[in-house]
């Protein structure tokens, strides 16, 4: 058991971008597929089980960073999730279907495209002037 997690762990390390690249909207397609297929409830191989894994903590580290910033750009409230506020699983089904429905924003930032998608499908109402 011990080796099995030393090689998942050893795996994911080298898997792992640097900190200064930047994730793509078709990298984070391509790896969060694994994480739709999960919901799902469809079987996954061990390769995709790393790649929900880190699906899941790329979502929450990015819902937790704008959720410091309140989802704001230029002090303006983009993002507006609702009184219940926003699950990870919702989250990757917007940017996911955004990412399909607009291909050729993939080579762009995953977080630009995140900020994007979710500004969009939960707008803010702005006030009447």
């Amino acid at each position: 058991m011990r080796v099995l997690a030393a090689i998942a762990l050893f795996t994911l390390l080298s898997c792992s971008l640097p900190a200064s690249a930047t994730l793509s909207g078709d990298e984070f397609l391509g790896r969060c597929s694994a994480s739709e297929k999960s919901i799902k409830g469809d079987p996954l191989s061990a390769e995709e089980m790393l790649d929900s894994m880190w699906c899941v903590g790329y979502l929450s580290g990015l819902l937790d960073g704008f959720g410091v910033a309140d989802f704001r750009i230029n002090n303006e409230k983009m993002v507006c999730p609702g009184e219940d506020g926003l699950s990870r699983s919702h989250a990757l089904e917007i940017i996911t279907r955004y990412l399909r429905d607009h291909p050729e924003e993939g080579n762009k930032s995953g977080r630009r495209i995140a900020l994007v998608a979710l500004s969009k499908a939960l707008p803010c109402q702005q006030p009447s002037r």
